[in-house]
């Protein structure tokens, strides 16, 4: 028996072979899934955790315990210690990841202090903290035998006034009553490196401590034996060994830790749950972006299992007549499809490994790079899906053959051409479809902001939304094989009169077999549209984002520079502060160097109110800029269609430029505050927040000079998102003044220097910790969502492209085989050679060239119908640039490229075939048949 089915296979082995290569693509495919999954997830993760490290300023895997425990209970401060190296312990029993650092610090409460020099009233606390000499440096130091020696933070020194040697009387409680204990301050300290690990508090955080040796610490202990020791014990751990794999289970350990213990605490729960929420979204993404796909192999294996089917007829009629049961016929075509299916596995696991890397190495659509993809590895769940991905297409391809095996050979003699009408044309499956999805787009119109919103909240996708486009299009493939028929009946009933033999019988045949052939032209219409679909979506969401990215930079470079804030507590008790103006030479020196064309101050400040009349509006955006310095360096990204303003921007810098008091305000602040061109308003600006948060020193008025909608670094809407994580959107309101007016009126403030880089240059030339567009856009390409948008695309374009070329291919040939006799009567008759031809290429016309024409049309449509709504997934901030469609012409030609040469390699073999075929030979067969 197996001898035989592998004949069977070789007698057909072309055929078979193109099975196998549909087959091993479904399963790849469908094993490309888990991979993909598991691999974005991992990517997810850490991007979320490098996240929080940015945004939080602090380690982004802690966990954390803070309390007091009563000093009687513990005989020195080593007992404290080890209690809390206990909990640690327990900790990573559970949650097993290596211990990056960990920073334990214990504190008496201290008391009021007076200091050597003239202080009176402080307050310190007199705190242990072990790792101090190994992660600190000292500033300044001097040495005292006679006292007590402590450390303090350069914050605490600032904030008093103290210097290194100076003396702290700390008055501390005894038996019968207050003692005075002196203090000498040997060491002013700073973090060697602050953004070590171990600085999960940092000495500025820490407050107004005196820092002593364990020994001090010991005997102060004595003086507070009935008061309580604080504590902080901060863990941190190595946030890369959490993945895909164990996450769930360390948020559980960690919710239990929770639970029983309401003094702990960790900063990891919030990033898994947010993890948990995007991957439940990857999920969706992944499915509903691989479904088209899958449906598309599914139809190209059915036309290719079909024609093989079409073609063992006979044989199974045979088997049938030497009295092989109907199960038997079936088993033996389910070991040649679990053949098929075995060989498809094996290379399918293979190449679904081969097209996961390769998706997730894209950084663009059809841009394939060498970027690091380590956590795209090979799972064994792809193992699983493989063997039913192989399942489902063995039962695929031989379901059909129990219908094939009929009782009798009379079977055979009945019509094989269906002349019936299809269910779904009866019933017009295909307008109600059409309908559904018309109804879908319109009421997801409807919802875009919520959707949006959701979106922002990190809320699982609606995966309708993706499919419905896919929907479209089928229903747009079957209504244009119904009016393909439609459109053969009309020209058959106007012109058949005058219609050549060869003519007549090419359109005889197309309305016997307008019903059967429907398959293919619903297949070429779903590729082709498919393919378009494909292509337009990742471009748009490409230069999109790109563009947005730009928009919002400003110009190429920004370095945000290190202010230093000194901040002094006068006798009046008043507080004065000023900033410490790095040297902005080294920046003009780049210009110089031809590393930069453009240098710019750019101080910015978005806590600004602004008042004009009776109106009022707060925490608007300043911007203080250097008119001449700014046009030479900031860009302003325009829309696709026409510039964002009504105006080329260098007008209103040159507006401002004549007037040093004058102002530049946007068009929602104008609306706000009903202020036109020559109307005054009066801006404030509050002290920095290190000194205090609520407080304006200083207001200027000014004129406005110019309205603008869109400038270079300014994003009107912003989204604030709330401790239950709802997200409401904000109107940013901007206002540009001059430089030299804002440093004149409001003093020397933060600013960031912009850059717009020579020709040729990046901002490898100049420092690493820029902040450039590029770099953004990079950042952006290599994110989750939008790499596993941009691979699945990019493959869904390229499968698209193989198995519309060979499945087109194969079924013009297959067809000219099946009908060797009936070309073969036409030719014993007398049809010439050219007529055959004409009629192959008018049925070509209508059953390949207007599908092709139709599948470019729908493909175009559904870009315009559905690609502004699927943005929202990658696009859902409104912005002063809108979502723009974007269709690339190399990529259309790629496609009608690949579709041109399939044609014109389609049109050579049928011509070679029919210039091969023998007369004798098709009659014979007919004899035999």
């Amino acid at each position: 028996m197996f001898g035989f089915v592998i004949n069977k296979l070789k007698n057909r082995k072309w055929l078979n072979l193109c099975l196998l290569m549909g087959v091993a693509l479904f399963i790849a495919l469908f094993v490309c899934h888990p991979m993909f999954e598991k691999g974005a997830g991992n990517q997810i993760l850490d991007r979320l955790f490098t996240d929080h490290a940015t945004q939080q300023n602090e380690f982004p895997a802690q966990m954390s315990r803070e309390g007091t425990y009563v000093v009687a209970d513990y005989p020195d401060s080593q007992s404290v210690l080890d209690k809390l190296s206990g909990y640690e312990k327990k900790w990573t029993e559970y949650v097993d990841i290596n211990k990056v650092s960990s920073q334990q610090l214990i504190t008496l409460s201290g008391g009021r202090a007076d200091t050597e020099f003239g202080g009176l009233n402080h307050y310190f606390t007199i705190g242990y903290l072990p790792g101090l000499s190994e992660y600190a440096d000292v500033v300044k130091s001097q040495t005292d035998t006679a006292t007590f020696e402590c450390s303090i933070s350069e914050k605490t020194m600032d904030h008093y006034g103290l210097v290194a040697g100076e003396k702290i009387y700390l008055h501390v409680p005894d038996g019968s009553g207050k003692k005075e204990i002196s203090f000498v301050i040997s060491q002013i300290c700073r973090e060697k490196d602050i953004n070590d690990p171990y600085w999960a508090k940092t000495l500025s955080d820490m407050g107004d401590v005196i820092f002593v040796s364990q020994d001090v610490f010991d005997e102060m202990m004595q003086y507070y034996s009935e008061d309580n020791i604080s504590y902080s014990d901060f863990l941190m751990l190595d946030y890369r060994q959490i993945n895909t794999e164990n996450a769930s289970l360390y948020d559980g350990y960690m919710e239990q830790f929770k639970d029983a213990d309401k003094l702990y605490n960790d900063n990891i729960r919030d990033t898994l749950e947010r993890f948990f929420t995007q991957q439940k979204t990857v999920k969706l993404m992944l499915w509903a972006l691989e479904l088209p796909c899958l449906v598309l192999l599914i139809l190209f294996i059915r036309m290719i299992s079909a024609q093989i089917l079409s073609l063992e007829e006979n044989d199974i009629l045979v088997l049938r007549s030497r009295g092989a049961t109907k199960l038997q016929v079936f088993i033996l075509y389910l070991q040649q499809s679990g053949i098929i299916a075995f060989a498809g596995c094996v290379l399918g696991i293979v190449l679904g490994y081969i097209m996961c890397r390769a998706a997730a190495s894209t950084d663009g659509f059809l841009r394939f790079t060498a970027k690091d993809i380590g956590t795209y590895k090979f799972v064994w769940q792809m193992l699983v899906y493989a063997v039913a991905a192989a399942v489902i297409m063995v039962l695929f391809i031989t379901v059909p053959v129990w219908k094939k095996s009929k009782d009798a050979i009379s079977e055979h003699s009945k019509e094989r051409i269906s002349k019936k009408k299809p269910l779904w044309e009866k019933c017009f499956i295909d307008v109600i479809l059409l309908a559904l999805s018309a109804y879908l787009l319109y009421n997801y119109n409807k919802q875009k902001s919520t959707l949006a919103i959701s979106v922002l909240e990190n809320r699982s996708i609606d995966p309708v939304m993706i499919l419905d486009n896919s929907l479209f299009i089928f229903a747009a493939a079957l209504l244009c094989v119904r009016l393909t028929g439609l459109i053969i009946l009309l020209v058959d009933r106007l012109f058949k009169k005058h219609f050549s033999p060869a003519m007549y019988a090419s359109f005889l045949q197309l309305k016997r077999t307008r019903y059967n052939q429907g398959f293919l032209a619903v297949f070429l219409i779903m590729t082709v549209a498919g393919g378009i679909f494909d292509a337009n979506m990742a471009r748009t969401m490409n230069s999109n984002m790109e563009k947005r990215i730009v928009y919002n930079v400003g110009c190429d470079a920004i370095y945000n520079e290190d202010f230093r804030l000194r901040i002094q507590k006068n006798k009046d008790g008043s507080v004065s502060w000023m900033y410490d103006e790095p040297d902005f030479g080294k920046y003009e020196s780049l210009k110089n160097e031809g590393i930069c064309d453009g240098v710019t101050r750019v101080l910015e400040d978005e806590r600004v109110d602004i008042s004009a009349g009776s109106g009022s509006i707060s925490d608007a955006y300043l911007m203080a800029i250097n008119t001449k310095e700014f046009g030479e360096t900031a860009k302003l990204q325009s829309d696709q269609n026409d510039d964002i303003n009504d105006a080329h921007w260098f007008n209103y810098l040159n507006e401002l430029a004549k007037e040093p008091d004058g102002v530049i305000i946007s068009s929602n602040l104008a609306k706000a505050l009903g202020l036109k061109v020559g109307d005054s308003l009066n801006y404030s600006r509050y002290v920095p927040e290190a000194v205090d948060d609520d407080q304006i020193y200083a207001s200027e008025n000014a004129k406005v000079c110019a309205i603008v909608k869109g400038f270079p670094g300014y994003e009107r809407y912003t989204y604030e998102t709330d401790v239950e994580g709802n997200v409401t959107e904000q109107e940013k309101y901007l206002i540009v003044a001059n430089y030299a007016t804002v440093v004149e009126k409001f003093g020397m403030t933060p600013y960031s220097v912009w850059m717009n880089l020579s020709k040729g240059k990046t901002v490898d030339d100049i420092y690493k910790n820029l902040t450039s567009a590029q770099q953004l856009i990079d950042e952006n390409k290599n994110s989750a969502t939008v790499q596993i948008t941009n691979g699945m695309f990019t493959l869904s374009f390229i499968l698209s492209l193989i198995v519309c070329s060979v499945g087109f291919l194969l079924y013009w040939v297959m067809t000219l085989k099946q009908r060797e006799l009936q070309f073969g009567i036409y030719r014993a008759m007398g049809m010439r050679m050219r007529e055959v031809k004409a009629m192959l290429i008018n049925e070509q016309i209508f059953l390949s060239f207007l599908p092709l024409l139709a599948g470019a049309g729908i493909g175009i449509t559904a870009t315009a119908m559905f690609v502004r709504l699927i943005s929202i997934i990658y696009l859902p901030q409104k912005h002063n640039i809108g979502v723009n469609v974007y269709i690339y012409q190399s990529d259309m030609l790629e496609l009608a490229g690949v579709l041109f040469v399939a044609v014109a390699v389609c049109y050579v073999v049928i011509s070679r075939l029919l210039k091969s075929m023998k007369i004798a030979q098709a009659l014979r067969l007919g004899e035999d048949s």
